[in-house]
């Protein structure tokens, strides 16, 4: 139980980091485009929370696009958390007592105390949480990136709608809405206003609005990817670091019409309307916008809990992230991208076979693909290879169209004291590291951190840091990380050593290259 504590705690999206200790707080004021705010400056950190980054999406504006904030006339204690975004399952016991409410789109700003007095901008990371797009909070009590700012940058963590509240379609809502207005993609339309509000305020803070890099794991990874590809995110964010991002290269879901292998989003909503009895009689969208929050987050727990991932929805996200990548319509910024080697620990729990793995895939093929293993081994490196190493090396292979850098890792690194028990680094478990604080799930259970551990968390954030003050991860004293290309194939792997070599299973992540190859024809 403690061990799941630790694995969902991370996949909230926020490093743990050690409590800064008691110290006297100042307050600090900062002038934004909405308004005044204070925050709080607390050991060197400036903090500033739950600052409303676009107006409620509550009442006739749930399943709409979100709002500007309407400018204050006081000013805003930026002070405490503001509620996480509504959510079912366990997640809600461990969001440290957090409220939970629609009116959630917030952030947090977190940066050296110095950079509010002038001089030199500091980098700026909008970190974008994870949890299959239905869990998590940018806000996280006892779990801020505090370790991470001590390196010399500003991090923005963020709220965005969840689960049905943030993706969510019904042929009654396309028809109640304004023609021109996007559809279906709520919680991606949210990232996009959050990092306008950081283009537009994050200098009057101390911040570089030149020097943004956007990063995320899981389902953050997965936003990454896709705002790679989203035509208003342009501008918004200069590098772009995706963390265990599972796509699928053959396509995306579609919001309306027919797909060979997904279910489209409107179709989605008819089976809840039917489900919830709002079928027939008049206006099914004002009486889907007055029901109760519990009722849809209700309907959503009774299904398996799969990522909620974008939709192509002809606006935001105009086509098949994979197809925008292919025609270099992707934004030319530096790019940054791995996984772990045990991705398929997200599946351990569940009683999969080979076949719900595989999906449309042939089972003959694959095997000739993976000569000498059995079922249960090919399952999992099918998972791994097929949502989280190929895509990842294929869509850095497609940043040559646009003519900018790309560097591929792999996180391999299992602490001494579980490497009995388990194949590989789990899903979410670099996390940590790049956040430079392994102390908070020690507290859980298990020893403190060896000097291993930290011998890696130390280079491992020094690459990410490096990435978002330069575009570049290398930096004096680190290991070379090879730019990637299909042509040389390398990334760099963080592991009981540091060093570049080849992908894992490189003749198999070939072969889902030509597949893919195959697929965008």
């Amino acid at each position: 139980m403690k061990k799941l504590a630790i694995f969902c705690t991370l996949l909230l999206g926020l490093a743990p980091v050690v409590s800064p200790g008691a110290a006297t707080a100042t307050t600090r004021s900062v002038a934004t485009t909405s308004g005044d705010l204070t925050g709080v400056v607390t050991n060197g950190i400036a903090t500033f929370r739950g600052i409303p980054y676009a107006a409620p999406p509550v009442g006739a504006w749930r399943w709409r696009p979100p709002q500007p904030v309407a400018r204050r006339a006081g000013t805003f204690a930026a002070e405490a958390f503001g509620p996480a975004c509504p959510q079912s399952g366990r997640s809600v016991a461990r969001l440290g007592g957090l409220p939970l409410s629609e009116d959630c789109l917030v952030l947090n700003v977190y940066l050296p105390a110095a950079a509010l007095g002038g001089g030199e901008p500091v980098p700026v990371m909008v970190w974008i949480h994870g949890g299959s797009f239905r869990t998590g909070a940018g806000s996280y009590p006892g779990a801020e990136p505090l370790a991470l700012v001590r390196h010399g940058v500003a991090v923005v963590t963020i709220n965005y709608r969840l689960d049905r509240l943030g993706l969510f379609a019904h042929p009654a809502l396309t028809a109640a809405a304004p023609a021109d207005e996007p559809q279906g993609n709520y919680g991606l339309m949210d990232q996009v206003a959050a990092l306008r509000w950081v283009h537009d305020n994050i200098a009057a803070f101390g911040g570089d609005p030149a020097r943004v890099t956007v990063f995320g794991q899981s389902a953050g990874g997965v936003s990454v990817t896709t705002l790679m590809a989203v035509p208003s995110a342009r501008g918004l964010f200069q590098r772009a670091i995706a963390q265990s991002g599972a796509v699928r290269i053959e396509g995306d879901r579609p919001i309306r019409g027919s797909d060979s292998f997904y279910e489209s989003l409107e179709d989605d909503g008819r089976r809840m309307t039917q489900a919830l009895g709002l079928d027939g009689g008049a206006d099914v969208a004002a009486r889907l916008r007055a029901l109760p929050v519990e009722t849809i987050l209700a309907y959503s727990a009774k299904e398996i809990p799969n990522s909620m991932n974008p939709v192509v929805d002809g606006r935001v996200l105009p086509d098949h992230v994979a197809r925008i990548f292919r025609a270099g319509r992707q934004h030319p910024v530096p790019f940054l991208s791995g996984t772990t080697n045990w991705e398929a620990s997200l599946i351990a729990p569940f009683p999969f076979t080979l076949q719900n793995v595989l999906r449309d895939a042939d089972p003959a093929e694959a095997r000739s693909a993976y000569p000498g293993l059995d079922d249960a081994a090919l399952k999992q490196a099918w998972f791994i290879d097929v949502l989280f190493a190929g895509p990842a090396r294929f869509l850095l292979g497609e940043m040559a169209r646009v003519d900018a850098p790309a560097w591929l890792y792999r996180f391999s690194y299992v602490p001494q004291a579980r490497r009995s028990t388990v194949p590989g680094a789990a899903h979410t478990d670099d996390v940590p590291y790049v956040f430079d604080d392994l102390d908070f799930g020690h507290r859980w259970e298990g020893p403190p951190p060896t000097d291993a551990e930290r011998e890696l968390a130390r280079p491992m954030s020094a690459y990410w840091v490096n990435f978002a003050r330069t575009g570049d991860p290398n930096g004096p004293g680190l290991p070379a990380w090879p730019r990637y290309d299909r042509q040389s194939d390398r990334l760099l792997e963080f592991g009981t050593t540091i060093s570049a070599g080849a992908p894992e299973r490189l003749e198999q992540l070939r072969f889902h290259g030509r597949r893919y190859e195959a697929a965008l024809e």
